[in-house]
């Protein structure tokens, strides 16, 4: 049976994922030429295997050290594209972006809660993967 609570921080990250993209859309991103179909095939893979992985986690094919790991990897990703110092879309650059401000707090703010959820994601996973093998190696000793 799936853990709740990773099953909840999973949908998290998924789902502010998902606005930050929207995000890009907004923003036009992609209005450079081939950019679209670069950013549907991307989307569309990265959609399709969160699908899989879903659906694989569901059936207890892969568990909470899998999602840990997911988290790991986003977690660096967002952090070199937006919130490293080198970053040229920085969560102020994309509050700028915007007319309103409550529109670039919004838009800003899915960057920040995006982090946290992937970061809760990789400390619980990681936790929850690696609790059953410490629990087991202290009933041993």
């Amino acid at each position: 049976m799936p853990d709740k609570t990773l099953t909840v921080l999973v949908l998290a990250a998924v789902a502010f994922s998902a606005a930050h993209d929207l995000d890009h859309l907004l923003r036009d991103d992609f209005s450079q030429p081939g950019a679209w179909s670069i950013a549907a095939a991307f989307l569309s893979a990265k959609y399709a295997l969160t699908g899989a992985a879903l659906y694989f986690y569901f059936r207890g094919k892969i568990g909470a050290a899998f999602w840990a790991v997911i988290g790991v990897l986003g977690a660096v990703a967002l952090w070199f594209a937006h919130l490293s110092p080198a970053a040229e879309q920085r969560p102020s650059n994309i509050y700028a972006m915007y007319g309103s401000p409550i529109a670039g707090l919004i838009a800003s703010g899915s960057v920040y809660a995006m982090m946290l959820s992937l970061v809760a994601l990789s400390l619980y996973g990681g936790w929850r993967a690696l609790w059953p093998a410490a629990r087991q190696h202290r009933q041993s000793d």
